[in-house]
């Protein structure tokens, strides 16, 4: 009877370790479920932030499709602009006005080259 009281006592042993092993294992586990469960939580938080944030931006680039498009509307609806008179003319005025300003600037040059002549024969005297 001894005998099966030690092998009893060993195997209740071996049984206890197994136990505290498994219960130990049991914690990780239900730690990493809990780290896995609170990512996933994390995730969806952040889904549907995303989501949020998609269906706003998609509506206002909805508004603003359809404001261009009335804008565009109203445009062809308009008699046709000369786009090529009207850059001739822009670039008739910018021709004219270098013109202008080449001119003034002979005259100016001129007048300088003539004041300094002058400075000059005053020098001399």
């Amino acid at each position: 009877m001894v005998g099966f009281r030690k092998q009893t006592s060993q195997r209740l042993n071996q049984l206890d370790d197994i136990i505290t092993t498994l219960s130990t294992r049991v914690q990780i586990l239900e730690d990493e479920r809990a780290a896995t469960a609170q990512t996933l939580n994390d995730i969806a938080e952040r889904t549907d932030a995303l989501d949020a944030r998609i269906t706003a931006t998609s509506t206002e680039l909805a508004r603003q499709l359809d404001e261009l498009g009335t804008e565009l509307s109203a445009v062809t609806d308009q008699e046709p602009v000369d786009v090529a008179g009207i850059v001739n003319g822009a670039l008739d005025e910018i021709r004219n006005s270098q013109t202008r300003l080449a001119n003034e600037q002979a005259r100016y040059q001129s007048a300088f080259r003539t004041d300094i002549a002058v400075l000059i024969e005053q020098l001399r005297q």
